[in-house]
């Protein structure tokens, strides 16, 4: 028996009384539309957006595409994106509710540029814009308090309540700050590299990992786009030698920076636990325990990506 893909990209299976079924949910759809309402929630940093597209009636589907950063990229270009990363893979007119979060959506300018593409592209669906730092916190804590951290690409800290931000340092981006983040952590890696001041054992590995000329790192970091995305390339090699003493002293100085400019800065910030979502601080969780008994404070929810528990969030949330 051959199954097909229906215009929700799910599989079927056809059967004698497929003609019914189709009846039978046409009507159910009718009477109850909540069951049958199409649930969108996206994070997105500055190198990937994940998305989920849930309905109950074919549970949860995933797409991910490039980050979609309005500081980055025009309405025009963000919805070019959604057409070739999304209208492939979804009914686009039957998305109900739209909860984005985002890297860059903390200012009036800029979250109007997410909402417009969103809204011409879900043109029958409320669609919502929050930062990506509330997405980690209702991640992360859900209706607890705490300090929330991102570390990916980039960083950035606040103090959550329970339902809303209420106290967040300015984001400087990771020219003037974003300590603690993939992209800093990056820059000192090759800036170790090319000064001369890694260990030679550690070069000789770094160069197995990344063939590279001296013009063409320079060219990248200066002349190409995203030059924070490819710093940030860089963050895993320091991950994979997390175990070597003089990289772990690297990492816990940069981590160091993170707590010193980002964490400290609230004040009673040992009072609360720290629950941190992202890559850098999954993958280097126990150079982050440490920091924290240094700094007298409990480490609370590491997790890699927010957006299955904001799923969640948004589901146990649901009041429609």
């Amino acid at each position: 028996m051959q199954s097909f893909v229906s215009s929700a990209g799910t599989n079927y299976k056809p059967q004698t009384s497929e003609s019914h079924k189709r009846t039978k949910k046409k009507f159910f759809c009718i009477l109850h539309p909540k069951n049958c309402m199409m649930l969108i929630v996206a994070d997105s940093g500055s190198t990937k957006t994940d998305w989920r597209i849930h309905t109950k009636s074919h549970g949860i589907r995933e797409i991910q595409t490039i980050g979609l950063n309005p500081y980055f990229l025009t309405v025009e270009e963000i919805t070019l994106v959604l057409e070739k990363g999304l209208h492939p893979f979804l009914n686009k007119k039957e998305a109900a509710r739209v909860f984005f979060y985002g890297s860059g959506c903390s200012h009036a300018e800029q979250i109007l540029k997410i909402e417009t593409a969103l809204a011409n592209f879900f043109s029958k669906a409320d669609v919502s814009v929050e930062s990506d730092l509330l997405g980690a916190a209702r991640a992360l804590c859900g209706d607890m308090a705490g300090i929330v951290g991102i570390l990916g690409t980039g960083s950035n800290t606040c103090v959550y309540n329970g339902q809303k931000i209420v106290k967040q340092i300015l984001s400087l981006g990771y020219i003037l700050g974003d300590e603690g983040s993939g992209a800093v952590l990056g820059k000192k890696v090759l800036k170790s590299v090319l000064s001369g001041k890694m260990p030679k054992e550690l070069v000789l590995d770094f160069k197995k990992d990344y063939p590279f000329s001296e013009d063409s790192i320079l060219g990248e970091v200066y002349s190409q786009p995203f030059p924070n995305r490819f710093l940030a390339s860089y963050a895993p090699f320091a991950v994979k030698h997390l175990k070597d003493e003089w990289m772990k002293m690297l990492i816990h100085d940069h981590f160091t920076d993170f707590f010193d400019q980002m964490i400290t800065i609230y004040e009673d910030y040992h009072e609360y636990t720290l629950n941190i979502a992202g890559s850098i601080a999954w993958y280097l969780q126990p150079v982050l325990e440490e920091l924290c008994m240094e700094y007298k404070m409990s480490l609370g929810n590491v997790i890699k990506r927010p957006i299955d528990d904001l799923v969640k969030y948004h589901l146990d949330h649901d009041q429609d």
